[in-house]
């Protein structure tokens, strides 16, 4: 039995909501028009989460890139993660559960030189960029071109990059957007 648009749509958007990926853990955050906030009564217990439609859209930026990547002839996916405990996640659910790509899990920015007519992105998870010309040098130098960043931070200038805005706290998030990297690396389609 084949899926339509419409129920894969529909089980990504249940997928999305059941991994908690549109909730927020901050309450204070400024005012985007991804956030919405909802309070209860007089008393200060409000729920931030994401708006729905926004986070589906630049996730689907994110498969297309993926999709991208997996169509070329050689491509290779490097995956740098900030927070020690989510490295170690990734690396054991990519030992586990193996890509038809090569790929690293990196805490850096990639340090290894790959031939220029391979493929590659970059898929940042909650990694800050502090000195923005002096990173976008050194990963244009490693000719990687295709930059999707997933983290909390306000930014005035997405230095050409793929963004998805969402904080990285929970395991359930990172599980959910490893199993969607698998799952788009390995389709047979």
């Amino acid at each position: 039995m084949e899926f339509n648009i419409k129920q894969k749509n529909d089980l990504f958007l249940k997928s999305l909501i059941e991994s908690d990926f549109l909730f927020l853990d901050q309450k204070n955050k400024k005012s985007l028009r991804s956030i919405k906030k909802v309070s209860k009564g007089q008393v200060s217990s409000s729920l931030t989460f994401l708006d729905p439609l926004e986070t589906v859209k630049t996730l689907k930026q994110s498969i297309r890139l993926l999709q991208f990547l997996k169509k070329q002839k050689s491509g290779f996916l490097h995956v740098v993660v900030e927070n020690k405990q989510h490295l170690d996640l990734a690396n054991a659910f990519f030992k586990s559960y193996p890509l038809c790509l090569p790929h690293l899990v990196v805490e850096n920015i990639p340090t290894k030189s790959i031939n220029s007519s391979v493929s590659q992105l970059l898929l940042l998870l909650n990694f800050p960029l502090n000195n923005k010309e002096t990173f976008f040098k050194r990963i244009f130098d490693k000719n990687i071109f295709l930059v999707n960043k997933i983290n909390a931070k306000i930014e005035k200038n997405n230095w050409s990059t793929y963004k998805v805005y969402n904080e990285l706290t929970d395991f359930k998030k990172i599980i959910f957007l490893l199993i969607i990297t698998h799952k788009i690396l390995n389709s047979q389609k």
